[in-house]
């Protein structure tokens, strides 16, 4: 297992590369910060959440199957039991950790600087008013896209960690621990690149601060540690 545990360390240290060069420097989410990949980066940022995260939990357990040749119905229906309870797991504890920390999205504290709305008293009302807040200041902002603007009404809760980089990247580490990046470079890889552009699209679109996707990425790296475990001791996978 620690042979493992030292293998997947490269991959988290890729996903923590970036924030943890924007901590050090002092980076602060401003509207500047948006340029013309944003919307791009808005792409990869939705893939992590609803509709589109259920599809990719839906093609993913296949495409794991095909590259283990999983043949036998119970194997299946072991690997789909793993990745949903590591997926779920993550959720889980996103839920939890976010209202007990309650911490503000740096889009919050941008309008609050801004627009003088203490973000203790936006985070004080229901969803529906929050909502009716940032359509009051950012609505017609020229520094805000409508696109971004529709996102940050979507997502008023609180900021840490990131369940965005949480979903993204145990699939990532899930993906490096049962394909083997030697076996199956493509596609975890492409997993791999997945994970980063989200993350860094969190940041970019004031959605979430460093220290949120550190810990995610963190979060993520023990959640699939764990499943690899099950998986080796259910005999899904050979160590």
């Amino acid at each position: 297992m620690l042979s493992v545990i030292k293998k997947t360390c490269i991959t988290l240290i890729i996903f923590l590369i970036v924030p943890a060069f924007l901590i050090s420097i002092d980076w602060q989410w401003q509207p500047s910060s948006l340029n013309v990949s944003s919307k791009y980066l808005f792409w990869f940022t939705e893939m992590a959440g609803m509709p589109w995260a259920m599809l990719i939990c839906l093609i993913l357990p296949i495409v794991f199957a095909i590259c283990l040749k999983v043949r036998s119905i119970s194997k299946f229906i072991t690997l789909v039991i793993i990745l949903a309870i590591s997926i779920l797991l993550g959720q889980t504890i996103k839920s939890i950790v976010k209202d007990y920390t309650a911490e503000s999205r740096p889009f919050v504290l941008w309008i609050e600087k801004s627009y003088q709305v203490d973000d203790e008293y936006f985070y004080s009302l229901p969803r529906s008013e929050r909502k009716q807040i940032i359509r009051q200041y950012v609505h017609h902002s020229p520094q805000i896209p409508n696109w971004l603007y529709r996102h940050w009404r979507a997502e008023t809760g609180y900021t840490f960690p990131s369940g965005h980089t949480i979903f993204a990247a145990t699939w990532a580490f899930l993906a490096l621990l049962f394909l083997r990046f030697k076996r199956h470079f493509v596609i975890v890889g492409l997993v791999i690149t997945w994970t980063v552009l989200i993350e860094i699209s969190r940041l970019a679109l004031g959605m979430h601060h460093p220290i949120d996707v550190i810990s995610g990425s963190i979060l993520a790296w023990l959640i699939a540690l764990i499943a690899y475990y099950f998986a080796i001791k259910w005999q899904l996978l050979k160590q």
